[in-house]
């Protein structure tokens, strides 16, 4: 019995990347991470709810942990959103090179890749410095009500910068891969 080729096949650029050393497991942890962040999340605000409805008693500061947890989540999952192929952009350009020649598609994902490393780097070096202050002085950098609720920023910012680092280093990763030829 013959399969029949797919009508519609994914474009190598939509699938996800291998073949990348220990990077894939950091990314699959990192996002691993975001998703149980997400299920905690959503005990979290259930909880509020039915401490709210039943017995008056809001749960504190779960506006601040929410806000905080989404801006954690982005980061935390970025990487394996480019990684997977998900990462938004246009791709109608890049098949209609790809129908013509594969090897000039591949160069052009190359440099979206190597771009995207490089504007990540300049990130992470511009924002190294809000880490670092909001580490050394976690007494002046929070969020939420002084006297009500108050969590330390830098949990967050270090979150943050471990999720710009690892999508670096997938930028990289697929840049490689796709000079190598190899579908990233």
């Amino acid at each position: 019995m013959t399969q029949e080729p797919d009508a519609n096949p994914t474009p190598p650029w939509r699938r996800a990347g291998r073949g990348d050393g220990p990077l894939g497991p950091v990314v699959a942890g990192l996002n691993a991470l975001g998703s149980v962040w997400i299920i905690a999340l959503m005990l979290l605000v259930c909880a509020d709810i039915t401490m709210r409805t039943l017995f008056n008693a809001p749960i504190a500061g779960v506006a601040e942990m929410v806000a905080f947890s989404i801006v954690g989540i982005v980061f935390l999952q970025l990487a394996h959103t480019l990684r997977s192929g998900a990462m938004t952009r246009s791709d109608l350009l890049l098949t209609l090179v790809a129908r013509r020649s594969p090897r000039a598609a591949r160069i052009m994902l190359a440099v979206f890749n190597l771009v995207g490393a490089v504007l990540l780097a300049l990130t992470v070096w511009y924002f190294l410095p809000s880490l670092t202050k909001a580490w050394t002085h976690p007494e002046r950098n929070f969020m939420g009500n002084p006297g009500f609720f108050r969590i330390p920023t830098w949990p967050l910012y270090l979150l943050m910068a471990m999720g710009m680092v690892a999508t670096l280093f997938q930028y990289l990763a697929s840049a490689w891969q796709n000079l190598r030829g190899e579908n990233a």
